[in-house]
């Protein structure tokens, strides 16, 4: 796992708003891929947390609606034994031979059977019924993580407000990603990701790599943080 360090100022905002709450989320989407292959789709997910989380009954996808019938959208289901640890990086990909040519390594999961090293992710009837592989719109669409029991976890639109109102700006570069700014902050807002610029296409996203404060930044903002929530507590008990 890359980590991407940036200073104080750039999380400053976040930290004093209070409004963090960044656990196990979405930290980079890719939906515009490199040239016309759809199968070269990816979605990062990133562990923030102090434990390590058992994924075999979360599922990811871009079908929104439980039930939902759209034959373009899929919710998919983590093998079964997956699991991601602290501080620990994710790739959900459609198809591992296609994220190999243009990164040149494999993805940790894949939503097609193309490669045998790669661990198959499952089709979840119970939300999305018709089946079907990611294919996210590069114009409208979104990218859902939910839980054990179908909570949502974290979501990321582009183009509509289905998840953020406004949604992210569905206009990229081929190639391009969606990235979180600070991967330990999340406002649920489109101002917690910014596009990856790179003078490729294959250099527009950065898979297995997380936006995080740099150590001495990363203990002020954690102490700040922890003020923050001493604060609150005192407004509820008072």
């Amino acid at each position: 796992m890359a980590l991407k360090l940036f200073p104080l100022t750039a999380v400053l905002s976040a930290v004093l708003a209070c409004t963090s709450n960044a656990a196990f989320l979405i930290s980079e989407v890719l939906y515009n891929e490199v040239g016309s292959d759809v199968t070269g789709e990816w979605i990062e997910i990133f562990n923030t947390g102090p434990s390590t989380i058992n994924l075999t009954n979360y599922k990811i996808g871009d079908e929104e609606t439980s039930g939902g019938t759209t034959t373009t959208e899929a919710m998919h289901r983590f093998p079964a034994g997956a699991s991601i640890a602290p501080g620990e990086l994710q790739i959900v990909a459609v198809s591992a031979t296609r994220f190999f040519a243009v990164y040149g390594i494999l993805p940790t999961y894949e939503a097609t059977s193309t490669n045998a090293l790669v661990p198959d992710m499952l089709p979840y009837a119970a939300w999305d019924p018709d089946g079907g592989v990611l294919n996210m719109s590069n114009t409208t669409d979104h990218a859902y993580l939910l839980d054990g029991a179908d909570a949502i976890i974290d979501r990321v639109s582009w183009g509509n407000n289905n998840a953020f109102n406004p949604g992210l700006n569905a206009t990229v570069l081929d190639g391009q990603s969606y990235e979180r700014k600070n991967s330990y902050f999340d406002t649920d807002t489109a101002d917690d990701w910014q596009v990856v610029a790179g003078a490729t296409a294959a250099a527009r996203s950065t898979p297995f790599t997380a936006n995080v404060p740099e150590p001495a930044t990363f203990a002020i903002a954690f102490g700040l943080v922890l003020a923050c929530g001493l604060q609150r507590r005192g407004i509820r008990n008072g």
